[in-house]
């Protein structure tokens, strides 16, 4: 998934557009906190630490 947000949109690279190894790394570990719980007709958010 570290890829995804390190891919290059277009052919003209930036080096000040890309996000830092530190950017991903918290974006990843907020992903993985993150579920959804579905109860019969309710979904249910949470984060977990």
């Amino acid at each position: 998934m570290a890829k995804i947000y390190s891919n290059e949109v277009s052919e003209v690279t930036s080096d000040s557009l890309k996000p830092s190894q530190k950017t991903i790394k918290t974006i990843l570990d907020f992903s993985k906190a993150f579920s959804v719980v579905n109860y019969k007709n309710f979904q249910f958010e949470s984060i977990q630490n």
